[in-house]
């Protein structure tokens, strides 16, 4: 099988069985087996399994990079690499607001439950999935694009094209009208296209 194809391929599979495991019926499954020992360990769980997971992915196109597709000349490849920066940046503070320990598991590992307050406030406010959003960012501004990154960028931006609309069917669940009037005012991914 080609480079690419397998790249495109594996990083579908590996969104697939991410959002798998991000369901319902998973966490269901889980704690049928586990009992309710599983509601503490499952977030915590799910990201081990997400990065474990992701990291066959990346070495299949670490080892086929295919061939240079584009490639920035210096000057513009320091604008890139500047949007790149500040992508990080927000995503990182996008990180921080959305209760990292939360979002990590880690609460849950001491049985705590979170309040589970909806975030619309800073980066939230201009994007629903902030995280995505700077995510794409910082893999499309790489100054140097190959068929292997075409097709692992590509099959990352479908996932989280997917990926968003089966989260927010969750977040509609859990929060109701509250979800929804949000979701009416606030764009998707893209800031103020809706």
């Amino acid at each position: 099988m080609h480079g690419p194809l397998l790249i495109f391929l594996a990083t579908i599979a590996w969104g697939a069985l991410h959002s798998l495991l991000a369901g319902i019926p998973a966490k269901q499954a889980a704690r049928g087996v586990f009992g309710p020992v599983a509601d503490n360990l499952y977030r915590i769980g799910f990201n081990a399994a997400a990065g474990i997971t992701l990291l066959p992915v990346l070495a299949i196109l670490v080892q086929n990079p295919g061939s240079v597709l584009v490639r920035v000349p210096g000057p513009w490849w320091v604008i890139l690499a500047a949007g790149q920066l500040i992508a990080s940046v927000l995503l990182g503070l996008s990180f921080l607001h959305s209760d990292p320990p939360d979002f990590l598991g880690l609460r849950q590992l001491g049985n705590a439950k979170g309040d589970a307050k909806l975030v619309t406030t800073g980066a939230y406010a201009i994007t629903r999935h902030p995280m995505y959003t700077t995510g794409l960012l910082i893999l499309w501004l790489f100054p140097i694009l190959t068929t292997g990154t075409l097709a692992f960028n590509l099959a990352v931006t479908l996932y989280i094209l997917i990926g968003s609309e089966l989260e927010e069917r969750r977040l509609i669940e859990a929060y109701g009208d509250e979800y929804r009037r949000y979701k009416a005012k606030v764009a998707r991914l893209i800031p103020f296209i809706y």
